[in-house]
């Protein structure tokens, strides 16, 4: 892209987040991302570029992987970081580079004005588009003496205590009571922190990996660092809490993997950037299950919530299609005037799965935010108890106290999907967003205020054991090839086990017509599928190696 032209949208899109600052008062940064091209390299040099990247994973990672593609290693362009000689002329410009945007083709940099003009204009630099910040999540918390203790604990065979109203409303117990708590599954938590971990529902916590993306350490409890991590405390104690008498977890036997991405007293938080960086942490430790209790709306606009424009959004879609199934709560909006009602990012994201809240008698609570997306797709897909939900208190670490919000019913649907994973370990994440939607309660008659409604842990745990999953981890020939994400929208990505020369790629519609045709001639290709219907196609490839064709599904 020409630099003139490149500063144009440069220009373009700081007005456009100054006229957005008006209106909703985000924080303005001096980080900006830098999208970038994919360089010209040579078979050979890309076999090594991704075999590096795999290198770098754990076997955690590799193995959830694989469910996804059928070639090794299972590495995609979009997860390559970006060549030396280009990191070398970004810093040639004066700016550094705080982050590699994986899933997007990006890096994030600091600098002054000028050098991020300068490293704006490098020939490889497609976009240059401010990152913003805000104060952190709004989170509604009641207090504890509006709920007498001896009312909201109600005994039952499991003891339950404090976490039975809510793990109740979406049938937990009897999940429970087959045996599935989570055991095996690998469960991330991003949020603002960690404070308090010495609760007492915390002693039986397996943490695996943690780090600190504020403050760049390992440590993501507070200790003297930037921001609060009372949140985060509260969000993880639905998930792993084990206090018996007084309080059970949706999934205390799971493993977990804790990131600290947002900042809440700092003068200029820069969570988006922080949130990408923290996901490609969770990817390559082998996480499975990610849950977000995060929102980011306050520089976007509704015609932005499409699940193609925030970074958070088109990094998760990516993350999903490298098999994290990723769970996020829609937000604290609802009371406001259309259309601030509306989920946030990633909420807004295609195959992230949205969390709407309910009231213990399972009808909607007001403050939820709420659907459509702005191009009219259904959200929130389901929804938990978000009122009155106890958590584990960050004042001492004996008791427990409520809270509201969608904070609280996202961390139930991710412990969820962990016994769901527990009963069926080669489901992908779109295979269980299916088992979600076909087994809550709205499963007929979606709407947008409660998605496909709440789910039944017993039921999706039954539907997940009943599924037989065939998949191959190796090519099963020289020229096996595998697209994704699919079902997809906007681009579709091709990959091929191996570079099998010259090849003729046919777009079929469901009558036999080529609505797409050209050569590829690498082992990886992607096609842009805009102005085409919604449906079904048929990708054929003609090569040296024979021909071979699979079906596809474009949801735009």
């Amino acid at each position: 892209m020409h630099s003139k032209i490149k500063f144009l949208i440069f220009a373009l899109l700081i007005g456009l987040l100054v006229t957005q600052a008006q209106a909703s008062n985000p924080i303005p940064t001096n980080r900006h991302w830098l999208f970038y091209t994919e360089p010209d390299r040579s078979p050979a040099e890309l076999q090594a570029a991704k075999q590096a990247v795999a290198d770098q994973l754990s076997p955690r990672s590799l193995a959830r992987r694989q469910k996804m593609f059928a070639y090794n290693p299972p590495i995609r362009l979009c997860d390559l970081p970006p060549p030396a000689q280009f990191v070398k002329l970004i810093e040639a410009t004066g700016c550094r580079i705080v982050h590699v945007a994986r899933y997007l083709k990006a890096v994030s940099i600091e600098g002054t004005a000028d050098q991020v003009i300068r490293a704006t204009s490098l020939p490889f630099v497609t976009l240059s588009r401010p990152v913003m910040g805000h104060a952190s999540s709004r989170i509604e918390e009641l207090p504890l003496d509006e709920f007498k203790r001896s009312d909201d604990i109600i005994a039952d065979s499991a003891d339950y205590g404090f976490s039975y109203r809510h793990s109740a409303v979406v049938n937990i117990q009897a999940a429970h009571n087959l045996g599935y708590r989570g055991r095996g599954v690998l469960i991330g938590v991003q949020d603002t922190g960690f404070s308090n971990l010495r609760h007492r529902c915390f002693e039986s916590l397996e943490v695996l990996a943690a780090y600190d993306f504020v403050n760049n350490d390992d440590n993501v409890g507070n200790h003297g660092d930037q921001g609060d991590g009372a949140h985060g405390t509260k969000v993880l104690s639905v998930i792993a809490g084990l206090d018996s008498g007084f309080y059970i977890g949706v999934a205390p036997d799971a493993e977990f993997v804790l990131t600290k991405t947002e900042n809440t007293v700092g003068e200029r938080p820069i969570e988006e950037d922080a949130w990408v960086a923290g996901l490609w942490f969770h990817d390559s430790v082998g996480t499975e299950v990610l849950s977000s209790s995060l929102s980011y709306d306050d520089w976007y606009q509704y015609d932005d919530m499409d699940g193609q424009t925030a970074v958070t959004s088109i990094a998760a879609d990516s993350a999903v299609a490298a098999g994290i199934v990723i769970v996020n709560s829609a937000g604290n909006n609802g009371r406001a005037a259309y259309p601030e009602d509306k989920v946030g990012a990633p909420a807004d994201a295609r195959w992230v799965i949205t969390v709407g809240g309910v009231i213990p008698d399972s009808s909607k609570w007001s403050g939820a935010s709420i659907g459509p997306t702005f191009d009219g797709r259904i959200k929130p897909d389901v929804a938990a108890q978000s009122a009155g939900v106890y958590v584990a208190s960050t004042r001492d670490e004996q008791n427990y106290l409520s809270s509201n919000g969608t904070s609280f019913s996202c961390p139930t649907v991710s412990g969820i999907i962990a016994l769901i994973l527990e009963a069926n370990r080669d489901l992908t994440p779109f295979q269980i967003i299916d088992i979600l939607h076909e087994t809550s309660h709205m499963s007929e008659r979606p709407d947008t205020l409660l998605g496909y409604g709440i789910p039944d842990a017993l039921a999706a745990i039954r539907l997940a054991e009943s599924m037989i999953v065939r998949r191959e981890i190796d090519p099963p020939a020289e020229f096996a090839m595998s697209a994704y994400p699919n079902p997809f929208n906007g681009r579709l990505y091709i990959n091929f086990a191996r570079d099998v020369g010259a090849q003729t790629i046919s777009v079929f519609d469901m009558n036999g017509r080529v609505v797409r045709s050209f050569k590829n001639f690498g082992v990886e290709l992607s096609i842009d599928f805009g102005g085409l219907s919604a449906g079904s196609y048929f990708l054929r490839v003609d090569g040296a190696f024979g021909v071979n064709s699979i079906r596809i599904v474009y949801l735009p």
